[in-house]
């Protein structure tokens, strides 16, 4: 019988960084971090699904999707190719909204929701917030919709199906707070993107249009926000001015907060 150590130290001399094949041995056997270095023997049945996965892995499929889950903001999060993978840029996000929402009871909206951790996140961490969140896609808000079950948060949230691109949805309430994180990829870029996103994660999630601003004009414009509302939105390293100049016209104290490589990542504004 194989053993775990035996196992790991195989994969070392073949792969520089192990990461994700750590990740894998994790999930087909069940263990965490701490286990994994422990001389434990491997089942044949659990050394097939490890190769397996492998060989997805060397396809090009990123592991999130073939363990199905994803860590953010501390949370557990199922995914699969009908979603965006959480990515730690985006916590810098959901950080930033919810140390503006720090003793309040905000109605928040999230526009594009996919795998929900944002929605799932902020309703975790503001327990006085009332989110509605919305996707285009069905599958995604099945998926959305999981996970708020499965964090706790289902009675929290309204997970709704809505283009975003057809107009801002009519609530009962206006909102405190919008936020997303929308497709901003130029067009032609995305062929020249790595094959794991590609060719593995949703393209609608991905395409912004020609500029990659298509959604945030949409957005900026048809947004319906309280006087001194927030507009909390991810951007591309690359597009703080031409959003920040899209956003001049209805919103103050317009900001900008950089990710852990300096670029710039988020932009806030507080509606006029």
């Amino acid at each position: 019988m194989v053993m775990l150590r035996e196992l790991r130290r195989k994969y070392k001399a073949i792969y520089n960084d192990i990461t994700d094949i750590d990740v894998i041995l994790m999930d087909s056997l069940g263990i965490d971090k701490s286990k994994l270095f422990l001389n434990i023997p491997v089942a044949e049945s659990s050394l097939r699904e490890i190769e397996k996965k492998i060989a997805r892995l060397n396809n090009g499929e990123p592991v999130s999707y073939i363990t199905g889950r994803r860590e953010f903001m501390s949370l557990e999060f199922r995914v699969n190719s009908s979603t965006l993978i959480p990515r730690a840029d985006t916590e810098i996000l959901v950080e930033e909204v919810i140390k503006r929402c720090s003793g309040t009871a905000p109605f928040i909206f999230e526009i594009g929701t996919g795998s929900g951790c944002i929605a799932v996140s902020l309703a975790h961490f503001i327990k006085s917030a009332k989110i509605a969140a919305c996707d285009i896609s069905d599958k995604a808000l099945e998926i959305a919709s999981l996970n708020s079950e499965l964090n706790g948060t289902g009675e929290k949230i309204s997970f709704f199906k809505h283009d975003i691109m057809k107009g801002f949805p009519e609530f009962d309430a206006v909102p405190d707070v919008v936020v997303s994180n929308p497709p901003y990829i130029k067009h032609k870029i995305i062929e020249t993107l790595d094959r794991k996103v590609k060719d593995f994660e949703p393209l609608a999630a991905l395409d912004g249009g020609i500029d990659g601003l298509d959604f945030y004009r949409k957005i900026i414009y048809s947004v319906k926000l309280n006087s001194g509302g927030l507009l909390a939105l991810e951007i591309g390293y690359d597009q703080r001015e031409s959003v920040e100049n899209l956003m001049r016209d209805k919103f103050d104290d317009i900001k900008i907060i950089k990710d852990i490589n300096a670029n710039d990542r988020v932009i806030l504004g507080l509606m006029r």
